[in-house]
């Protein structure tokens, strides 16, 4: 098996902790392993005894991020990850932990419905990171056709005051709007959307390079009327 603690030492830096540490905020103490090690580290657990790992304790940021890819990416059905999940996403507390585990989830299209519906409890928990889970989630995975209508209608009936669910929420609806301009622009302009998750998501709209300026320039000067 492989000794994941040597590793994660032997690639630790305090330039990279210094940095890392600014910008994550969890409770967990940070080393200083840079992402690519992380993923490099977590395929190669995938591929020995990756479920021995999941049942060592975790104490550093970097013990997390890499439960986070292991749960996420493991070759197995959906039944298990979906239950490694359930245990998983309390022990969340910070945003990159939360995208990071979101962006690579693996579900295969036969089971997308059932973890949509999870997606849909998490939505309903009043929890800061599960409701961030949802969000980001859904923007990762079901940004079509069939659930835009229901992902922009979510993102305005539910709220929670916590900083990292609103900025969440914000960039899904960002990326909303580079799929379905139309659709979203609605939603935001509606007045329906609490203001921070308002203002950061026409931030993120700006910022983005897939948006034309007249479309910036409309949303930034409708903004500032509402």
């Amino acid at each position: 098996m492989i000794d994941v603690q040597k590793e994660l030492r032997e690639n630790a830096g305090q330039k990279h902790k210094s940095f890392q540490g600014k910008i994550v905020k969890g409770k967990a103490e940070v080393m200083g392993v840079t992402m690519p090690v992380l993923k490099d580290l977590a395929k190669r657990i995938c591929g020995d005894d990756w479920r021995s790992f999941l049942n060592e304790p975790a104490v550093f940021y970097e013990d997390f991020m890499l439960r986070a890819l292991v749960i996420a990416t493991a070759k197995t059905d959906f039944s298990e990850r979906l239950e490694l999940t359930k245990m998983f996403i309390p022990e969340i507390d910070n945003w990159a932990v939360c995208d990071a585990f979101c962006s690579n989830w693996k579900v295969k299209k036969p089971d997308k419905e059932r973890f949509w519906e999870y997606c849909l409890e998490l939505f309903d928990t009043d929890d800061e990171f599960k409701m961030r889970v949802a969000s980001v989630m859904m923007q990762y995975h079901f940004l079509d056709d069939w659930h835009i209508d229901m992902i922009l209608q979510l993102h305005t009936i539910k709220d929670h005051p916590g900083y990292y669910y609103r900025m969440g929420a914000a960039w899904t609806l960002s990326t909303c709007f580079i799929y379905y301009p139309d659709k979203t622009e609605k939603i935001l302009l509606s007045g329906s959307l609490e203001k921070d998750t308002l203002n950061k998501a026409v931030q993120k709209i700006n910022e983005s390079a897939r948006v034309g300026d007249d479309a910036k320039e409309r949303l930034t000067l409708m903004k500032k009327e509402l």
